[in-house]
């Protein structure tokens, strides 16, 4: 009998975080405070082009990490784009196709990089929205959905 208590007691003693704490939900998601993505005006279409990250250590020396083929910049309309990425401010691109990319290349893509500053303007925006509707904010000049960034 005592054995039974024993493992009742630690089996709710495991799952009562689950009871008090619960799921995060729709609530957590809608308060995140982290951009869902960006709407940047580039200079350039380089929505073919690899993608990667830089990264500036102590002395002022650039790497270029983390290539991305697809998905990272969608045209909207006109010069604007959905940036999907974790920060805007660390993209650059490449002279590479996205189709042409090889693994090997990330050894020497410094050699590839063409842009480090592609973007005019940048809006963050925190909310899901789908391209059509992203597009017809910016057909009605309607920015105030966005929080202006550069």
């Amino acid at each position: 009998m005592m054995n039974l208590v024993q493992k009742l007691t630690v089996a709710a003693v495991a799952v009562m975080p689950v009871f008090l704490c619960g799921c995060p939900g729709a609530s957590y998601v809608d308060n995140d405070p982290s951009p869902k993505g960006y709407v940047v005006k580039m200079k350039n279409d380089y929505s073919d082009k690899v993608f990667v990250r830089m990264s500036i250590d102590n002395y002022r020396d650039t790497s270029f990490c983390c290539p991305r083929k697809d998905g990272h910049t969608i045209k909207i309309t006109g010069k604007y784009y959905d940036l999907y990425c974790f920060s805007y401010d660390a993209a650059a691109y490449t002279s590479i196709n996205s189709k042409d990319w090889k693994d090997y290349m990330l050894d020497s893509i410094s050699k590839y990089v063409i842009d480090t500053n592609p973007f005019d303007e940048v809006y963050a925006y925190y909310k899901n929205y789908s391209i059509d509707e992203l597009k017809k904010f910016i057909e009605d000049n309607n920015f105030e959905k966005f929080e202006r960034e550069k």
